[in-house]
């Protein structure tokens, strides 16, 4: 994404956050929405809903082998997982208690959507928020957060693993549960997205899950996708 010639800020990866996950991958780009298809959206968010429930059916939540090798990576790292899963767990949950997909807006539904076709985390940040950069941190001390959706503001773990930009904590547990602060909204029109994965989930993952989002975001939200970058 180009904002008056300027390029968005690169995610900035610390090096505690490499040594607590070893392995760690990240996809991630920027995309400048144009007109979503509400249409397609709905049918492939409908599709991947439906064999994520079969997946699970097949595998469980919380033992399909993606699933696993989040949840053991995470539990290394000192995530308490009981109350703090990964977000594709969370999604991967929902399936065994409702036969539809939830639906948020157009952005939402198409990055929930791509997490439940790869069986993998995906969240995005609307560009227009951040104060700055991005980053992948270790929480030193506590600091504040506030959760989507708003409410009583909370304390961050020392030694949490968190997403921020320059000035506030976006997403607690690193994969868990993200502020108020950079939420994509209806009226959200950049967006940068983060895809995670781990280098045992071998190459062809992470070549099938780059195709996957550098096909899906520009053709489902008729937008234009810059600054793909797989970072390890």
């Amino acid at each position: 994404m180009r904002d008056g010639g300027k390029m968005t800020e690169p995610l900035l990866i610390s090096e505690n956050v490499r040594e607590k996950i070893r392995g760690l991958i990240i996809i991630t780009g920027v995309l400048e929405v144009g007109s979503p298809n509400i249409g397609l959206i709905s049918d492939y968010l409908n599709r991947c809903w439906r064999k994520l429930t079969e997946t699970v059916r097949q595998h469980g939540y919380k033992t399909h082998p993606l699933i696993a090798q989040w949840r053991e990576a995470l539990r290394n790292a000192g995530v308490p997982l009981k109350r703090c899963p990964p977000s594709i767990e969370a999604i991967a949950k929902r399936t065994t208690k409702s036969d539809s997909p939830f639906s948020i807006n157009p952005i939402v539904d198409v990055y929930n959507a791509i997490s439940m076709d790869l069986v993998l985390p995906l969240g995005a940040y609307d560009v227009d928020q951040l104060d700055g950069g991005l980053s992948l941190r270790v929480c030193n001390a506590p600091e504040p957060f506030i959760p989507l959706g708003g409410g009583e503001q909370e304390q961050t773990d020392v030694g949490e693993i968190v997403y921020a930009d320059r000035s506030d904590i976006l997403t607690r547990h690193f994969l868990w549960r993200q502020a108020e602060k950079g939420k994509i909204t209806s009226n959200s029109r950049k967006f940068m997205f983060l895809c995670e994965l781990l280098d045992a989930m071998g190459a062809q993952m992470l070549m099938t899950a780059r195709s996957l989002v550098e096909e899906k975001f520009p053709s489902l939200l008729g937008g234009t996708l810059s600054e793909v970058t797989v970072l390890k």
